[in-house]
């Protein structure tokens, strides 16, 4: 087939959406498909691939945003493709593949996480005033509001019945398909390799137990409840608890020193995004998620192929697969710190580290790159029998 990938940014290091992309569109140029990619910009360039750049232009966000989706509709739709699946919200795709869930839901779940109740209330005000949300809510409706509807890939349940809450998008037209994780990258024999160097570096000692959490939103995953729990672990005899936080970039700053305030600046160290994540979880021993909204969290599946149980909460779609009290726990509620310190405490013992890490290990092999890789063109088999892409007029300026 003649597939065009569309995306906004093609980096893996910005997060989960371009890191399955990047995967994705290696394993169709390795099936033999003729593959075309559409970004602003990107990073890299797989071999075999042909790289085509979107022109944006704009100011601001909206106009950026808007920008794109114009500019990468009219490119795509010249191009004579059998499929067009797009990451991205554009308005001629035959295949929408949100990463981010549905936007409304993501919105809601964003203002949530802001832990205190006057900066809630800012936060509903200032969302109003954010136009590039509104962009991508208007987007956003423009694709659900076409006829025919393009299939709709949800990367979990929790997406699917938000699919269907906000918009109505009836069960004919979504399929469901889970994230799928690189099981040979990730594994718990990277130990051996990696946590001994890893924990030096760290300044984390043999006894210590080091949890994990890989974000880029910080706030919306919870990076503030992982520092209380460190508090919470602190305040308790228990054996020495340290935290990791990889993938920020300038809000480092800002919750390094909420770090200090809180008391546990010595026990949380912050790194940037790096392209050899799996070096952190092997020197991990627990992987804490404290998200507010995570649609299906690859870094979870990676964590649990990596041999790390999973603590994570009921709002991550990642759950679905799992079960509480065998790979990890689920805690309903992210600014439940006491439930989040009680399943900690249960992972304070090795044994039962290393069993419920073996058995997130094989939870994670039942959801390789492969299967996901599988149930995607079986969408893209749909679209093609279904006639799509739909014929969208699509005017500059728009």
């Amino acid at each position: 087939m003649k597939i065009a990938i569309v995306i906004e940014h093609f980096n893996p290091k910005r997060g989960g959406a371009e890191t399955y992309t990047a995967s994705l569109v290696e394993r169709l140029v390795a099936e033999g498909h003729e593959v075309h990619l559409f970004a602003g910009d990107w990073t890299l360039e797989p071999l075999g691939l042909t790289m085509v750049r979107v022109p944006v232009k704009g100011i601001t966000g909206a106009g950026r945003t808007l920008s794109f989706a114009t500019e990468a509709s009219e490119l795509v739709g010249s191009g004579g493709f059998d499929v067009i699946h797009s990451m991205a919200r554009i308005l001629r795709l035959s295949v929408f593949h949100p990463h981010g869930g549905v936007t409304r839901a993501s919105l809601e779940r964003s203002i949530a996480s802001t832990l205190s109740p006057l900066g809630r209330g800012l936060r509903r005000a200032a969302r109003w005033l954010n136009t590039k949300s509104d962009m991508l809510l208007e987007l956003e409706s423009i694709i659900y509001a076409q006829s025919p509807l393009p299939r709709i890939v949800a990367v979990s349940k929790m997406v699917a019945a938000d699919m269907r809450r906000y918009y109505d998008v009836p069960d004919s037209k979504i399929d469901v398909v889970y994230n799928g994780v690189d099981v040979k990258r990730f594994t718990p024999e990277n130990r051996r390799a990696f946590r001994d160097a890893v924990r030096g570096e760290l300044g984390v000692g043999a006894d210590e137990v080091l949890l994990l959490l890989v974000a880029h939103n910080y706030r919306l995953k919870g990076v503030e409840i992982f520092m209380r729990v460190l508090g919470a672990m602190k305040q308790r005899a228990r054996p020495k608890v340290k935290g990791l936080v990889v993938g920020g970039g300038p809000e480092d700053g800002i919750y390094g020193r909420l770090a200090a305030k809180m008391g546990v600046e010595e026990r949380i160290t912050f790194r940037e995004a790096v392209s050899d994540i799996e070096r952190y979880y092997a020197a991990a021993d627990v992987y804490l998620h404290p998200t507010f909204y995570d649609p299906m969290s690859l870094v979870v599946l990676e964590a649990m192929a990596s041999g790390l149980p999973a603590v994570t909460t009921r709002y991550n779609g990642a759950t679905e697969i799992m079960t509480d009290g065998v790979q990890g726990f689920v805690v309903d509620d992210p600014r439940g710190v006491p439930q989040i310190t009680s399943a900690l405490d249960k992972l304070l013992d090795a044994a039962r580290r290393a069993e419920m890490g073996a058995a997130a290990r094989r939870l994670a092999e039942e959801y390789p790159l492969e299967k996901n890789f599988a149930g995607i063109l079986e969408v893209y088999k749909k679209a093609v029998a279904e006639g799509l892409p739909a014929k969208v007029e699509i005017k500059r300026g728009q």
